[in-house]
């Protein structure tokens, strides 16, 4: 059917009238809101900070010794909290995975002592967890002494390194081959820090970086900081330095512990809402505060679900703490059928950082949508740097949308301030295997972060009331995608409809802004506009999932709705840019 421009230019104004509303205004849906407030009363972020605390206390590489005591202690909070492997409805399972062809390393102790021209330790491992890199070998138990060289003004020929300690300001990885395998090295010292990280303002953090594992070969690296970088340059530019390293480590048959609790759905068990933290990387935030949030949400959602303070879920909520991606991976290629079963996922990686102190922001980074390809404002990659992204790895999803809205409303009842950002689609984490394989996933996390994967991540840097916002918010979307009712649903395609009416808005601002710059391709101004277009419209169907029955006539007849409300306002916005560019 046509419709006249008169029509056209009225169905605008009403659209940008009543559904335009600014996001403060745009509330949750009602199922939401009360997740998000019942939840919020069983929530401690004090006891979160006390399970990072705890977490702190090993150095957890996936398989090795500290990585499973960690996996052990939560599921024993996990069984003080009411779940149970006995337990039908709140279940606890642990499972142990030997990787035939995996290696897990454990560090014990390692210390870096400079012995000329001057004697004094320069770092341990007691002192700053990311001193040494993994993989390293063990070294006799008296140490090894030896000569510091600078390995960036030298030409290694093979061997001439033989006995001695190399020293870069390169990252360990990358002169591995040269230093080690060419030069023979007996050890790598590195004082890289990335950019980010902020060195000169941040001169005692120690970034973390890894060695490739050689059989063949017996290795240790060190990282060091910037002021301990800066000492060894003036030392080496007037005369020899000799260092000594002490390092206790072992190599061991990975063995891979993963704990799940489940809250097994009422009506659809087999359906599965999946929320996921990696226990791997030894920081406080990355990422003990995402376990330590995850276990909190675990038994808030226990205690509010036993006292019958909110409805069961009628699909399983099922809280995975994991090895980062592989777990994932292996979940997928063990039990295909079972994981074809998840209908969305939450990824909490360094969900609890104190912005105060990390200078990071709290985001949630999106499923794949046209900003991945297209970042416009107020769009923006952060410091980790976006992913290649096609128009074919473009699916849309209610689920953006909605975690967000789950987010604000959480700033909103708490009234503490929260700041909720986004952020496109970059990978990096566990929300990546459930995209790959067709499942709606987010992530909540922050960034940039002048700590990140520094010596610099301690307890210190974790926020309680972080991890209670996060968490909060994660539980409750988590419920409601396990609820499922109709009325939910309906919800979120006016929610939906809302988000895509401020996207065209500012999507259009973007285009006419720039029609005005040389050059501008008119064209591909329109083509991102349709992109956004198609990512609602399936944005729209998708909610049929959310829904636990079949779509009813009344959800289909919102969503066909829904549909044609957007195709006109793009119409109308398409020939805005139309105008605009003549």
């Amino acid at each position: 059917m046509k419709t006249s421009k008169a029509k056209l230019v009225l169905l605008c104004v009403f659209l940008c009238v009543t559904l335009q509303q600014p996001a403060a205004a745009q509330k949750p849906p009602a199922g939401l809101i009360k997740n998000l407030s019942v939840i919020d009363k069983h929530f401690s972020g004090d006891r979160a900070l006390a399970t990072v605390a705890l977490l702190q206390n090993y150095w957890r590489h996936a398989g090795n010794r500290d990585f499973n005591l960690g996996m052990a202690a939560i599921a024993a909070a996990l069984r003080a909290g009411g779940y149970s492997e006995s337990d039908s409805r709140f279940k606890l399972l642990v499972r142990d995975t030997l990787l035939a062809h995996g290696r897990a390393w454990q560090p014990d102790f390692a210390e870096l002592r400079l012995l000329a021209p001057n004697d004094t330790v320069l770092h341990s491992l007691a002192q700053a967890k990311m001193m040494l890199c993994p993989n390293s070998h063990a070294t006799p138990p008296q140490g090894m002494r030896a000569e510091l060289v600078d390995l960036d003004s030298l030409e290694v020929a093979p061997g001439s390194l033989r006995g001695k300690v190399a020293y870069t300001r390169r990252p360990p990885h990358e002169v591995f081959g040269e230093a080690a395998l060419t030069g023979e090295a007996a050890g790598l010292i590195s004082s890289y820090l990335p950019d980010f990280n902020r060195p000169v303002e941040h001169p005692a953090s120690i970034s973390m970086d890894a060695i490739p594992y050689v059989d063949s070969l017996v290795v240790f690296a060190f990282k060091i900081s910037y002021a301990s970088g800066v000492l060894l340059d003036s030392l080496l530019r007037h005369g020899p330095v000799l260092v000594q390293a002490k390092v206790q480590a072992q190599f061991s048959a990975k063995v891979v512990r993963e704990v799940t609790a489940e809250i097994t759905g009422s009506q659809k068990p087999e359906e599965m809402i999946a929320v996921i933290a990696h226990l791997d990387e030894p920081g406080a935030n990355d990422n003990a505060s995402g376990c330590a949030t995850l276990l909190e949400m675990a038994l808030a959602l226990r205690q509010a679900l036993a006292a019958g303070e909110l409805p069961a879920p009628a699909r399983t909520l099922t809280l995975k703490w994991v090895e980062e991606i592989a777990t994932v991976l292996r979940w997928q290629r063990s039990e295909p059928a079972a994981f074809a079963q998840v209908i969305a996922a939450l990824v909490l990686d360094m969900a609890g950082e104190d912005i105060t102190q990390t200078g990071g922001s709290f985001l949630v980074e999106r499923a794949p949508d046209p900003a991945a390809i297209w970042t416009r404002p107020p769009d923006q990659h952060t410091e980790w740097g976006s992913s290649e992204v096609e128009a074919a790895d473009l699916q849309g999803t209610y689920l953006n949308d909605l975690f967000i809205a789950a987010c604000e409303g959480r700033g909103r009842l708490a009234r503490n301030g929260w700041q909720v950002h986004s952020n496109p689609f970059e990978g990096g984490s566990d929300h990546v295997p459930f995209l790959q394989h067709g499942v709606p996933a987010v992530l909540a996390w922050h960034f940039t972060d002048v700590f990140y994967r520094t010596s610099g991540d301690d307890i210190d840097k974790v926020s309680p009331q972080e991890m209670a916002n996060v968490g909060v918010s994660a539980a409750a979307t988590a419920l409601f995608l396990a609820q499922g009712t109709e009325a939910d649903a309906i919800a979120v395609v006016r929610l939906l409809l809302n988000r895509a009416v401020q996207r065209l808005e500012n999507e259009t601002r973007n285009s006419l802004a720039a029609l005005g710059k040389p050059g501008a391709d008119p064209a591909e101004e329109e083509k991102i506009l349709r992109a956004w277009q198609r990512w609602y419209e399936e944005a729209f169907v998708s909610v049929r999932k959310l829904a636990l029955a079949p779509a009813s006539a009344g959800l289909t007849a919102k969503i066909a709705q829904a549909q044609r409300q957007l195709q006109r306002l793009t119409e109308s916005k398409v020939n805005a840019i139309r105008r605009g560019r003549k």
